[in-house]
């Protein structure tokens, strides 16, 4: 599945150059927060990631292609039949990102994210289509971003980040 997901993001990315306009430019970014997981028993992670991409400059938005890595920097815990795990998760991400023009403003993405959470010694993989919103200010050459981020039907992704 991996090798899909770096196959995609490849494709997208070489299609994006090829079919650029000159205001195309690329981003990196890093982000932070918690993983909601509403599942009984469950508490949430911290998770800290980084965003690569390529934004295309529109007349009133802009267009980015997004990849997103996100890791378990604060394990969760787990408290079934009394017996307490740690849990985890990572997720890799391709996103087709909107933000709108000006100073503040508004984000909407949607791709596909692959997702692997670990409890304790068990490890439960899935993939799928996955989507957010955030708010954003435009500071200079950076921005600061706040993002919900639903991953899964029951896990959230909460996050702050910057990106240049």
């Amino acid at each position: 599945m991996m090798r899909q997901m770096k196959m995609f993001f490849l494709v997208g990315v070489l299609g994006l150059v090829v079919a650029a306009p000159a205001s195309a430019d690329w981003l990196f970014g890093v982000k932070t927060g918690p993983m909601v997981i509403d599942s009984n028993g469950y508490s949430d992670t911290t998770n800290t990631g980084v965003v690569v991409g390529y934004e295309i400059g529109a007349v009133v938005a802009d267009l980015a292609l997004e990849a997103e890595f996100t890791t378990s920097t604060s394990d969760g815990k787990s408290e079934s039949q009394n017996v307490s795990q740690n849990v985890s998760l990572d997720t890799q991400a391709l996103y087709l990102a909107f933000r709108t023009a000006g100073p503040f403003y508004f984000k909407a993405k949607a791709g596909y994210v692959n997702e692997d959470l670990k409890v304790g010694n068990t490890s439960y993989s899935d993939t799928g289509l996955s989507y957010g919103v955030g708010l954003g200010l435009g500071l200079g050459l950076a921005q600061l971003e706040l993002e919900l981020t639903t991953i899964d039907t029951d896990i959230v992704f909460i996050s702050v980040g910057a990106q240049f």
